[in-house]
């Protein structure tokens, strides 16, 4: 891939987006941000009342598909890259424009799980002259690296709960149910599914044992598609962690984003919580 010089983002809620568009900015890189309404918060692109410096953005509902094509095409963007949350939208709430209307009568909407909706709606704008990009092919360095992020480290015992952790953790995504667990000296307390990780992390904490703090494993699903689902960790995964009276973390490197990483490593450290990147065999 030659080297990028602009663009275009959807975005949806969360800080990855906004990230996303300081590191490309940082770069000399222009961004073209379709924000994905109601989920994207345009004034988190839009500081004061004037657009940043190499920075544009329209606002459009996930039917307004032909309105976000339009505003890319019009400023020559051909490479796309997809970041931050949505919910899966009702057709009531899709409200489809004419292009929509075509795209959803191709994808069928009501039959897909969600990493398969997005990557029929992936196909089918690369299909319109775009190409979607990977998080990591835009920002590498928002990347976990293997080692330990900050001044805690785990400890042997830990080790032992993260192994065990990789190896629940690589069992669940094996058959798609989750990325992430939680163990407390051997014992899986808790499965990540599509209740999310904060309810996962609340169930542990009712569970767990006095003594050694439990631990969180996160990892990415085998063979998913990061153009779809990136999975993440940032300031809100780390306020949990203590809420919850975990001792620490441990993700895929090279498979989950760190974003606001200075941030991030800094309130781990007054939490005394470790963050630690490990390689994952497939």
């Amino acid at each position: 891939m030659s080297e990028l010089t602009k663009i275009g983002l959807l975005a949806g809620s969360g800080m990855m987006p906004v990230e996303i568009v300081r590191s490309c900015r940082a770069r000399g890189i222009e961004v073209y941000v379709a924000g994905l309404q109601p989920f994207a918060d345009e004034a988190t692109f839009l500081p004061g009342d004037t657009f940043p410096d190499g920075v544009a953005y329209v606002g459009a509902r996930l039917g307004e598909v032909g309105k976000m094509m339009k505003f890319f095409k019009a400023h020559g963007v051909t490479e796309i890259v997809m970041a931050g949350g949505i919910k899966r939208p009702s057709l009531k709430e899709l409200i489809p424009d004419f292009e929509a209307v075509k795209m959803l009568a191709r994808i069928a909407l009501k039959k897909q799980s969600d990493d398969g909706l997005f990557r029929s709606v992936i196909r089918e704008i690369e299909s319109r002259g775009f190409h979607v990009l990977g998080i990591e092919d835009v920002v590498p360095e928002m990347m976990f690296h293997e080692g330990v992020y900050g001044r805690v480290k785990p400890s042997s015992d830990d080790m032992d709960d993260i192994r065990r952790g990789i190896e629940v953790a690589r069992a669940l995504g094996a058959v798609d149910v989750g990325q992430a667990v939680v163990v407390q000296e051997g014992i899986v307390l808790a499965v990540e599914a599509v209740e999310g990780t904060d309810s996962m992390l609340g169930r542990a904490a009712v569970l767990k044992k006095p003594g050694k703090a439990p631990v969180m494993v996160k990892i990415k699903k085998p063979g998913q598609d990061t153009r779809v689902d990136m999975p993440a960790i940032g300031i809100q995964t780390v306020e949990q962690l203590k809420k919850y009276g975990m001792g620490g973390i441990a993700v895929e490197a090279g498979g989950i984003l760190l974003i606001e990483r200075e941030a991030v490593i800094r309130m781990a450290d007054e939490a005394g919580i470790f963050l630690t990147g490990m390689e994952v065999d497939s």
